[in-house]
C-alpha cells in the first residue's frame, strides 16, 4: 500500500498526531506503529480523538461501526463512552481480531460491550433488524460502498440517529476527482447525496476528513 497522501502541508500531520493529540492510553501509539508496519489503513490519532469526543458528547446506547480495521477507531469510541454497545463489522477476520488483543492490553476488555462481526458490510446491512435501532453509525470501509450505505441507512434510520463518515476529503482528491477511479466518484456521489438530502452537516477537517450529520 502506498503511503497515504495528507491533506496538510508536509510534516504537519505527523506532528499533530505525535505531539499535539492527547492519547488516553499509550497502546494507541503501539497500534499506530503496527498498522504502519503491516500497511493497514487506520484513522489518524487526531481523527480518533475527535470521534471519541463526539461519542462522549452524544452518549449513544448503540453504535454500528462499518470497517473494523485493527480496532483502532473502535477503541477510541470505547474511551469516549464505555457504556455504548458497539457492533463492528469487517470481512477480514484475521485483521479485525487484533481488536481483542489491544483491548486486553488497554485493560478495557471487561469494561466494554463490543461485538465483532465477520461479514461483508453490505450483506450485513441487508438485515434491517440489525441496525434500525442504532444511535450512531461510523462508516470507514470501502469507499465505493459509501453511496449505497447512505442510501440504505438514511431513509430508515431512526430519528435522531447520528452518522460519521471518514475519508470524505479523500486525500484531497475531492478537488480534482478522477472519473476513471470508482473510489473518487463514490466519495463525490456521497457528498452529492448528503448535500441534497441532509439539512445540516459538519465537516471536521482532521485526518482525511470526518463528515457528521444527524437524521
Amino acid at each position: 500500500m502506498k503511503p497515504r497522501p495528507s491533506i496538510y502541508i508536509e510534516g504537519l500531520e505527523p506532528f499533530i498526531d505525535s505531539d499535539l493529540v492527547y492519547k488516553p492510553n499509550p497502546i494507541f501509539s503501539e497500534m499506530e506503529s503496527y498498522a504502519k508496519i503491516k500497511n493497514i489503513p487506520i484513522v489518524t490519532a487526531a481523527t480518533g480523538a475527535v470521534l471519541s469526543q463526539l461519542v462522549r458528547f452524544l452518549s449513544p446506547k448503540r453504535i454500528l461501526e462499518l470497517g473494523t480495521g485493527i480496532g483502532y477507531s473502535t477503541l477510541w469510541m470505547v474511551n469516549g463512552f464505555k457504556s455504548a454497545r458497539i457492533v463492528t463489522v469487517d470481512r477480514h477476520e484475521e485483521q479485525a481480531k487484533a481488536l481483542d488483543e489491544y483491548a486486553k492490553k488497554m485493560g478495557l476488555e471487561s469494561q466494554m460491550d463490543v461485538t465483532r462481526v465477520t461479514a461483508s458490510v453490505l450483506e450485513y446491512l441487508g438485515d434491517e433488524s440489525l441496525w434500525l435501532d442504532v444511535d450512531l453509525f461510523f462508516i470507514d470501509c470501502d469507499k465505493i460502498t459509501y453511496p449505497t450505505i447512505f442510501r440504505t441507512l438514511w431513509p430508515k434510520a431512526k430519528k435522531g440517529a447520528s452518522f460519521v463518515f471518514d475519508n470524505v476529503l479523500w486525500h484531497g482528491r475531492v478537488l480534482n476527482p478522477d472519473p476513471k477511479k470508482p473510489s473518487d466518484m463514490a466519495v463525490m456521489e456521497l457528498w452529492n447525496e448528503v448535500k441534497s438530502q441532509v439539512s445540516e452537516y459538519t465537516l471536521y477537517p482532521v485526518g482525511d476528513g470526518l463528515l457528521f450529520f444527524q437524521k
